[in-house]
């Protein structure tokens, strides 16, 4: 499994974009793409199809521990490309993951085993350099 952060600090340079089409590229030669959507503004999610107003189990639901991998994993209209959708609820992770300790690596810990369902896993993080990037 390969893993690949597409990231800037700065907005409008063509993450999202990027993510989305490498991902579908991916899975239209055949490869299994997860793709998480690590910004609050959920602009991959939206792309993707995903109604980010009616989720059950977002991202941010992820990293909270409230929902497991298996609840937060939407399979997407192409074949092979799922998503982990993001909404405005990930905003606040910020400032409740400053006290975890080993936060940055909690994202990798709750994915656990279902990464090794993939051939790659796509990460759209957000136009900063702060927690959120570094969970990614």
């Amino acid at each position: 499994m390969r893993s690949i952060a597409l990231l800037n600090q700065k907005g409008g340079v063509g993450k999202t974009t990027t993510t989305a089409n490498l991902g579908a590229c991916l899975a239209m030669l055949g490869k299994k793409v997860l793709t998480i959507d690590m910004d609050p503004q959920a602009n991959l999610s939206v792309h993707l199809g995903v109604d980010i107003h009616n989720l059950k189990c977002s991202v941010y639901d992820l990293l909270m521990a409230k929902c497991k991998p298996e609840e937060v994993i939407l399979h997407t209209s192409v074949q092979g490309l799922d998503i982990i959708p993001s909404n405005i609820d990930l905003s606040g992770a910020e400032i409740e993951l400053v006290g975890i300790v080993g936060r940055e690596t909690v994202l990798k810990e709750y994915l656990g085993n279902v990464l090794d369902q993939y051939d790659y896993v796509l990460v759209d993080c957000p136009p900063s350099l702060g927690l959120l990037t570094l969970v990614s």
